[in-house]
């Protein structure tokens, strides 16, 4: 296999470092990484200027590439410069959760949504803020099971993230819907800069949900999908 592994962190974040180099027994790996942190770009594309792609030496036996773009543009770049077919796109390990409605504004998810419109299976991977002792222990079971059961598809991008902080091991693995986690928008004010104290102020207590169940320990996958369209809606809305 050839494998795509981005993120939304950068080329020198320890997630990625990891990821890759556990991915090297499934294949060849390929990275392409923003240059520098990327997060909450959601799915944001470089338009109207060029883009840098470097050829960087970062992770033993991965071929890496780094670049002025953002994370979905790290999917455009492998798809459309390098003469490579690649069979799956991950992104990850991402240092901050992404449940709930954290995929609208995640860098992270939109590489393996990326990868889903050009056609290649994507796989997002994030776990809590600087929390990677259990992704050490965990990841390998969890690419165990993505291979061995194929739970990857072109119907569908994997969101997977690891359970809240505070847990040293899982509790489990559950497949389960996307959740509700809103932030309020709150800032403080120093002279003419705003500084973010946004906080989620609604936080899904559905027991089907992602983001009640990380907060169970659970490790969770959400398949995800670009159509967008209400499907309700359709039915209610008539001209």
């Amino acid at each position: 296999m050839n494998i795509l592994v981005c993120n939304d962190d950068g080329i020198d974040a320890y997630g990625i470092e990891l990821l890759a180099s556990r991915l090297t027994k499934y294949g060849n790996v390929y990275v392409i990484a923003p240059d520098r942190p990327r997060s909450a770009s959601s799915h944001s594309i470089v338009l109207h200027r060029p883009i840098e792609l470097k050829r960087v030496e970062k992770i033993p036996g991965v071929i890496c590439y780094k670049t002025s773009g953002v994370p979905a543009d790290c999917v455009r770049l492998a798809t459309g410069a390098l003469d490579v077919k690649f069979d799956i796109v991950f992104s990850g390990c991402n240092n901050g959760l992404n449940l709930g409605t954290d995929i609208i504004y995640s860098g992270t998810v939109s590489v393996a949504r990326e990868a889903l419109i050009e056609g290649i299976p994507g796989v997002a991977i994030s776990t809590d803020v600087s929390c990677f002792k259990i992704v050490e222990k965990e990841l390998d079971p969890l690419l165990e099971l993505i291979f061995n059961k194929r739970l990857y598809s072109k119907e569908y991008a994997l969101n997977i993230n690891f359970p809240v902080k505070g847990y040293s091991e899982s509790t489990g693995t559950r497949v389960c819907k996307q959740g509700d986690k809103i932030f309020t928008s709150k800032y403080s004010r120093d002279g003419e800069l705003y500084i973010d104290e946004s906080y989620p102020y609604i936080f899904d207590k559905r027991e089907d949900t992602d983001v009640y169940l990380a907060d169970k320990g659970y490790i969770t996958i959400v398949p995800l999908k670009v159509d967008q369209t209400n499907l309700e809606a359709l039915e209610k809305i008539k001209l």
